[in-house]
């Protein structure tokens, strides 16, 4: 019996590799800090939003990550 993959799982782990909190998960869904979320389309593909607003889509998790960590360090440095 073969395992299913299940790219959202893919995703949280990511996440928690590179110390990016997570809020919620529902479904697709992943709720991060400061109005963020990523809902992830399929594999390798990733759409940001913050508060309600595409940002972009990603198709490299690494790239997705640098770009939360980036932006989530400069709102936590402006508080």
């Amino acid at each position: 019996m073969a395992v299913q993959y299940n790219e959202t799982d893919f995703v949280l782990y990511a996440f928690e590799q590179m110390g990016i909190a997570v809020i919620e998960k529902n479904d697709k869904f992943i709720k991060l800090p400061q109005g963020f979320v990523v809902e992830v389309e399929r594999r390798d593909l990733y759409r940001l939003s913050v508060d309600g607003f595409v940002i972009s889509p990603f198709d490299d998790i690494g790239n997705l990550c640098s770009f939360i960590k980036k932006n989530l360090s400069t709102d936590d440095e402006e508080n």
